[in-house]
């Protein structure tokens, strides 16, 4: 297992930054959808039919305007020009409504006495809502959208023929009394400049720290693509269990450790006679489609897949970490490997090939673990005794004949789990011990006459 040691593409990140928005256009439109039902709900039983009609009908056109930016970027169509323009728009469309009084308004009321209502605060609802777009770009052009919307309307409701502009300092510095000021801000017609000055300052004020805000949730999506980038670069050189260790204590590898495992390997029997009759291409094929489904089988025990040694297989139960059932797991991958290879060659003979036949070893005892090599490349491998007799045994189907051969320790470590061994694998039987190189005596084996509908069944 090698590891990968380069940062992911700058490409990748991009596309992973560039799906993150469209869904945050999206999420930015279903929370636009959920404020505009919630404010019709408010609007339909606080106002008579005669009245919410108008504001009903001004919210509806609000829920269109949301639809074609994220309907438009979700075909690949949209741009942030074209979200811009529907912005701009949206915040016109939202100053014309908080200012201009509807016509159904009671006798007297002005666009002057408008401004002072809290009207304005829906400005900071859409503009809040703009955090969603996960675009610091968008919550600054939306935040100067509204400044000008609202300014534009602002001045010219101050420029009305019939309004009264003023200003906190004009007034405490004209000399006024207290009876005046106040008649003076009553007044229907008067329009409070420093109450557009504080409107401004506060529509800047809530851009800048949802800018920041939006920059910082950027940066942490960025964070995130790019791990689950090079996650998913790991994953094809790692074990999942291996890639999830180093993603929470990498670190941990480095230590070298001595610890119980279950060691199995695995091969495809004949291969240097297939070998001979396939091309290239088709030999690949052959040897991609076997490693595949024998790793995918190892991967669903939690097992560890070490490396591929040509046709064969090297898969480790008990690292990173021990578990108590990594014995009948390693079993139990045993038997669902070789009931995957006997489903694979029923598909095999009806597309016209032949079938494959697979050899595998398994033995229980003490490893050593931990990372071999140099600083510029690393293994995470796994060494001793028991390595070397799990791939003896494997060795040992070719004498026997037998697809599956395991050692007595590896059956009584099944046992010590509260399993039965023939639970797992229907049909495995006790062998004569046998000489195999590296071991001065006998091994003790099991050995797998041949694989029974029953533990087909089990296997699966």
């Amino acid at each position: 297992m090698r590891p990968v040691g380069r940062l992911p593409p700058a490409n990748a990140i991009g596309e992973g930054i560039a799906r993150e928005e469209v869904t945050g256009l999206a999420y930015m439109f279903w929370g636009r959808l959920a404020a505009l039902g919630i404010l019709s709900v408010w609007v339909a039983l606080a106002l008579p039919f005669e009245r919410s009609g108008l504001y009903l009908a001004a919210i509806s056109v609000f829920a269109l305007l949301g639809a074609p930016p994220w309907l438009l970027a979700r075909r690949g169509i949209g741009s942030m020009p074209v979200t811009a323009a529907f912005l701009l728009l949206d915040a016109g469309l939202l100053a014309y409504v908080l200012i201009v009084p509807p016509p159904f308004f009671i006798d007297g009321w002005t666009p002057q006495l408008n401004l002072r209502t809290p009207n304005f605060l829906y400005l900071g609802v859409f503009l809040v809502g703009m955090a969603l777009s996960y675009s610091p770009a968008l919550v600054i052009w939306t935040g100067i959208a509204l400044i000008l919307a609202w300014s534009a309307g602002f001045l010219w409701v101050a420029n009305l023929p019939d309004s009264l502009p003023h200003s906190s300092r004009e007034m405490l510095d004209g000399g006024l009394s207290s009876a005046s000021v106040l008649s003076r801000i009553l007044d229907p017609r008067a329009v409070s400049l420093t109450m557009w000055h504080n409107q401004i300052v506060f529509l800047v004020l809530v851009t800048v720290i949802l800018a920041l805000t939006v920059w910082r949730s950027r940066r942490l999506v960025q964070r995130q693509v790019a791990a689950e980038t090079e996650r998913a670069a790991l994953s094809r050189y790692f074990s999942p269990n291996i890639v999830r260790e180093l993603s929470t204590s990498g670190r941990a590898l480095d230590q070298p450790a001595v610890q119980p495992a279950a060691v199995l390997f695995a091969d495809m029997v004949g291969f240097t006679a297939i070998s001979e009759r396939l091309g290239p291409e088709a030999l690949l094929g052959l040897l991609r489609d076997f490693h595949g489904r024998l790793a995918r089988v190892a991967f669903a025990h939690d097992g560890t897949v070490d490396k591929y040694i040509g046709d064969a297989i090297m898969v480790h139960f008990g690292t990173p970490r021990v578990q108590k059932d990594d014995p009948a797991r390693a079993l139990a991958c045993a038997a669902d490997m070789i009931s995957e290879i006997r489903r694979w060659n029923v598909e095999r003979t009806r597309a016209g090939e032949l079938p494959v036949s697979i050899g595998i070893g398994v033995h229980y005892g003490e490893v050593l673990v931990g990372n071999i090599g140099d600083a510029q490349r690393l293994e995470y491998a796994v060494l001793g005794d028991t390595v070397n007799v799990a791939s003896r045994l494997e060795r040992l189907t070719r004498e026997t004949g037998a697809p599956l051969v395991v050692s007595d320790e590896l059956v009584s470590a099944v046992r010590d789990c509260g399993v039965e061994p023939k639970a797992l694998v229907d049909g495995l039987r006790r062998d004569e011990a046998r000489t195999v190189r590296g071991r001065r005596e006998p091994v003790a084996i099991w050995c797998l006459a041949q694989m029974t509908e029953a533990s087909v069944a089990t296997a699966r």
